[in-house]
Order: C-alpha cells, then sequence, then structure tokens
C-alpha cells in the first residue's frame, strides 16, 4: 500500500468513527499535569525576581490542568516542605492550590489537602480569611439544575464533600484563634442572594445550622444572621401576594386541565403532581429553611425527645436579642416572628416571660414610641393566637393593661389642656386597640365562669370608651365593631353611642401625597401562617376565630365573602384609596383580623 492511499484509508477509518475527531481535540486543549523538579527553589527564585515565568506557568497549570489523585499528594508533599515560604508575596499561588477539585477524592488526597490547609493557616495566618471564604463558598449545590432536598437534608453524594469542608472549619476554630470573627464575616457576605433558587437557600441554610453541631459558641450570632436573611424574604413575599400567586396558578392549572382530561389518570405520580398547590418563589424558599430552622430548635429544646427547660431557657435567651433588635422593630414581617412563637409553646414559663418582657417594653416611656406600639401588636396578637395560653395569664394581661389605660386616662384628666394631637397618644390608643382585641377574640374563654366576668366588668371599659381621648374613633373600625358586639351582649360597656357621634366625623387621618393613613397604623404579627410546609408545626397551636357575636355592620360595607373559616387581617397595607370608606375596604375578606364576619 502507498503511503497515500495508506493516509487516506487513516483519514476515512476517523471520520467514520463519530466523536473520534472532538476527542482527539479534547486531548490537544488538555493541559497535562508536571510538577516541579523543585519547588522551594522555584519559590525562593520568584521571590528574588527570577523565574517568574516558570513560576506563572506553574500557577496557570495548577487552575487548568487536571491533577490526578497521586500527583496531588506529591503535590501537596512538596508544598508543606515549602510552607515557611508561603507568605503574601505567594497569594496568587495559594490560591491556584485553593482552586483545586480536592473533595470528591480518594481518602489519602483529602486527608493530604486538609493537613495541607491547616498547616498553612498555621504558619501563615494572613491566608486564613482566604481559606475561610473558599471553604464557605463551596456551601452551594453541586450543579445548577441540582434537585431540591425531599428530606430536610443531603443526598448521599452530597454528605461527603459537605463534611471535608466541616471538618476543616471545625479544626480551624480549634487552632486560630480569629478564625471565629473570620468565619462570620465569610458567612455573611457569602450568603446566598434572597432571589437565587431554592435548593442554593437550603444547602447553605443546612450548612450554618450544622456549623451549630461543633461551634455552639457562634449560635447567637449565627442565628442572628439567619432570622436578618430570613425577614428579607418574608417582607418581599406578602401573606396577600402568596395567596394571589396560589390562586392564579391553580386557575391557570384548570384551564390547562381541560386540554389534557382523557389523561390526568394516566400516572399516580401526574395525579399527585396536579393536586399539589403552586408555590410563590420567595415563599417557598422562605418555607423550605423555616422548617428546617423550626426542627433544629425542637431538637436542640427536646434531646431524645424529652424537653430539656436548660436547653430552651437558653435557646430562648439567646433568641430574644434577635428578636429585639431585628424582628420586633421590621413592620412588614409575617412568618419569621412565629419562631418566638413556637419557642413559647414549649413551656408556659417561657410564654410568661415573653409576654412580661413585652409589656416592660410597653410600659417604659424611655422606649421610643414605635416600638412600644409593636410591642403592644405581639402582645394582643399572641394572646389572641395562641392556644397555648392559660385564662388565668390572659385576665393577668388585661389587667395590667387596663390599669396602665386608667392611669394615662386620669394623668390626662388631671391636666388643664390636654394635647389633642393622635400622634402623641399613639401608645395609649395602640393598648386600647389590644384590649378591645383580646375581649373580643377570646370573649367566650372569658365569660366561661362567672369569676371572670365578673373580672371584666371589674376593668370598667366604660371609662375608657367614654373619656375624652376617644379611643373608639382612632383604633381600627373591624376591632371597634367586635368589642362593641361583645361589650353589649355582655353589659360590659355601650359602645354604640360613641360610635354613631364618631361616624358623624372624619376620621383622624393624615394626607399625604397621594394616600390617607390613619394614624394608628398597626399590623397583627401572629396572623395566619400561610406557608404549607412548616406551617404543619403551628396549625396545632394555633387558634382560629371561635364563635361570634351579632356584630351591628351598619357602618361596615357589606361584604361578599360569608362563609370562610378563618377571615383575617393584614393591616400591613398602603391606604391609597381617596374615599371616605377606604379604610373599611380593607377590613373585607382576608384583612380582618381573625373575626368571621356574618
Amino acid at each position: 500500500m502507498s503511503v497515500i492511499s495508506s493516509r487516506t484509508t487513516s483519514i476515512a477509518s476517523i471520520l467514520k468513527c463519530p466523536g473520534t475527531r472532538a476527542k482527539i481535540a479534547g486531548a490537544q486543549n488538555r493541559v497535562n499535569f508536571k510538577l516541579p523538579k523543585n519547588l522551594k527553589n522555584l519559590l525562593t527564585n520568584y521571590e528574588t525576581g527570577s523565574e517568574r515565568k516558570v513560576y506563572d506557568d506553574l500557577i496557570c497549570i495548577l487552575k487548568n490542568a487536571k491533577i490526578k489523585d497521586d500527583e496531588l499528594i506529591q503535590l501537596l508533599v512538596e508544598v508543606r516542605q515549602s510552607i515557611s515560604l508561603l507568605g503574601p508575596t505567594h497569594k496568587t499561588f495559594i490560591e491556584a492550590l485553593l482552586s483545586i477539585s480536592w473533595m470528591n477524592r480518594c481518602q489519602e488526597a483529602t486527608t493530604a489537602y486538609k493537613e495541607f490547609l491547616e498547616d498553612l493557616v498555621c504558619v501563615h495566618i494572613y491566608h486564613c480569611k482566604l481559606v475561610l471564604d473558599k471553604l464557605v463558598s463551596q456551601f452551594k449545590p453541586s450543579s445548577d439544575d441540582a434537585e431540591e432536598w425531599r428530606n430536610n437534608g443531603p443526598r448521599k453524594e452530597e454528605i461527603q464533600p459537605l463534611d471535608h469542608i466541616h471538618d476543616v472549619i471545625h479544626k480551624f476554630l480549634m487552632i486560630v484563634p480569629m478564625s471565629c470573627t473570620l468565619l462570620l464575616q465569610s458567612l455573611s457576605t457569602r450568603y446566598p442572594y434572597f432571589k437565587i433558587n431554592t435548593h442554593s437557600h437550603e444547602i447553605y441554610f443546612y450548612s450554618l445550622l450544622r456549623i451549630l453541631d461543633y461551634a455552639p459558641q457562634l449560635r447567637s450570632e449565627i442565628l442572628s444572621l439567619i432570622i436578618n436573611r430570613l425577614i428579607i424574604l418574608d417582607v418581599n413575599a406578602p401573606r396577600s401576594e402568596i395567596e394571589n400567586y396560589r390562586e392564579n396558578e391553580m386557575d391557570n392549572d384548570e384551564d390547562d386541565a381541560v386540554f389534557h382530561i382523557d389523561s390526568i389518570n394516566e400516572t399516580d405520580d401526574k395525579t399527585k403532581e396536579f393536586n399539589n398547590s403552586p408555590e410563590h418563589p420567595l415563599a417557598h424558599s422562605l418555607d423550605v429553611c423555616m422548617e428546617m430552622l423550626f426542627g433544629y430548635i425542637y431538637n436542640v429544646c427536646h434531646p431524645d425527645n424529652k424537653l430539656d427547660m436548660e436547653a430552651v431557657k437558653k435557646l430562648y435567651l439567646e433568641l430574644l436579642p434577635v428578636f429585639e433588635s431585628i424582628i420586633l422593630p421590621t413592620y412588614a414581617s409575617h412568618h419569621v416572628q412565629f419562631i418566638i412563637f413556637y419557642i413559647c409553646s414549649f413551656k408556659i414559663t417561657v410564654l410568661e416571660a415573653f409576654l412580661n418582657w413585652l409589656w416592660l417594653k410597653v410600659s417604659n416611656p424611655n422606649v421610643a414610641p414605635v416600638i412600644r406600639q409593636s410591642a403592644v401588636a405581639y402582645i394582643a396578637s399572641l394572646v389572641a393566637r395562641a392556644n397555648f395560653i392559660p385564662i388565668n395569664l390572659i385576665t393577668r394581661i388585661l389587667q395590667e393593661m387596663s390599669n396602665w389605660a386608667h392611669s394615662y386616662i386620669s394623668a390626662q384628666d388631671s391636666l388643664e389642656c390636654a394635647n389633642s394631637d393622635v400622634r402623641v397618644h399613639t401608645v395609649f390608643y395602640s393598648v386600647c386597640q389590644a384590649l378591645f382585641y383580646i375581649v373580643a377574640f377570646r370573649h367566650k374563654d372569658l365569660v366561661d365562669t362567672k369569676k371572670n366576668l365578673l373580672l371584666l366588668q371589674a376593668l370598667n371599659f366604660t371609662k375608657i370608651v367614654t373619656c375624652r381621648l376617644n379611643p373608639l374613633k382612632v383604633c381600627l373600625p373591624v376591632v371597634v365593631q367586635h368589642f362593641a358586639a361583645v361589650t353589649r351582649t355582655y353589659q360590659l360597656a355601650y359602645c354604640y353611642s360613641v360610635i354613631e357621634h364618631n361616624s358623624r366625623s372624619n376620621l383622624p387621618v393624615l394626607q399625604t401625597s397621594n394616600r390617607f393613613t390613619t394614624w394608628l397604623d398597626t399590623f397583627f404579627p401572629f396572623d395566619p401562617y400561610v406557608l404549607q410546609k412548616s406551617g404543619l408545626r403551628i396549625s396545632n397551636l394555633y387558634l382560629k376565630y371561635q364563635g361570634s357575636i351579632n356584630v351591628d355592620t351598619t357602618t361596615l360595607m357589606e361584604r361578599k365573602e360569608e362563609n370562610d373559616e378563618d377571615d383575617y387581617m393584614e393591616v400591613s397595607f398602603s391606604h391609597h384609596h381617596d374615599t371616605q370608606n377606604s379604610h373599611i375596604d380593607k377590613f373585607s375578606y382576608s384583612t380582618s383580623p381573625g373575626f368571621i364576619h356574618s
């Protein structure tokens, strides 16, 4: 065979084999790793200014070459022998070493890499931040299309890489004193953006909770970071938006189902998928993270499934400053505050301590009024919604509030000319509204015995509703209406004459450029929890409105919905209508404070 024919045959055979050309091209582009003959001399010469090209070529190879396990082990042996030379000058070389994939290698290679990292930060503390940043950045999905976890925990193939990372971080925390501060900085700066996919959130969230297992000294700081980021998710996924999203998605699914009605029963999986309620993307991420956090709180407080009161107390005291600094001042949160609701359900003493703490905020004149108002809202909503609160605690709270309100009224009556500006008395109006709300919501429990009914009569609601500060005029109309109905039924006070008088005058509002705002713009933080997965932990602790009093709704607008289970209110809305009854529109279905309208 001639040379030409042999070449033709060879080329033809190559062309006949699909993919061969691609393999050849890939082999040509592949960078082969070759260990330098003397790494120590190379590092030294680079510092003196010679062999810079060889040094730069080595860094390029480390970043792009596919290094085998045995090659990596040999390289790390050489690096560890020269570890004293790897100061700030060789930061680029260290970055190249940190870019090497090492978590899915053989045990000998991963062990060698861990030992290299430990030696590096022990000898050169300067590189500790760089190493921690690289480790924390590995708390992410293995691929962009990775599926979410089904059991609130990593899959088998994800456990080993995460274990390796946590082993190194744990060792750093033990051998490097300043690593705690550096780790917290890295965890904060590399927290996933709130709009990123749910799987990225759950891996990072799982990793944060995993750190708490071996670094309990960081629990307060990490819980603060977690709650801070959950709040961001929460305020960007309002309750009304979640429900509207579900309704729209379900409507779309029903429209699509018309064209696929013959194939609905083809498989059980399709039927199950069709019946599942759609979820708002941000709400879904929040739901997954809240479920993991609830699980962590339960496991900490119930080791071996038995309540450990010391663990509950310790965790509560760590969560309280986080609640004070992050949750309490946040106006538009909807779900994150249920963390404190959940832990209060473990023991009545914790619930009582939390309510006392809130009341101290309310009754302290040195606290900012907006914080005092928020604390009142938490008291009212928690007492109304928690089915684990005893009746004697409810009556004690009502007594505290009424005594404070009466003292405030007496102080104003003693003045020759009381300030009529509603803004000056916002805390007073908030306390009155809390009183009205609790009585209206829990009236069945409060009048269950003659003793409790006599206690309610002793609160002297008549003086509160007829005082010159006129709280019935400022409090939310739907609360006023239900309170008036209850007090008339049980002859505790008669509010309708005051309400009718107030209806003849305008409500106290502040008109800005394009909206009306009631002075007592408030919210009930424990309105219904609408997240699906984590909501299962709350549903058994949560009280829906369980009884109705004939409410005089002549001053309220007619409602379209009459038979809903729990017609609740999200009061953290913007008042944007300019009609006289715009503030009443907001108290129709899905916007009332837990009351059923008849």
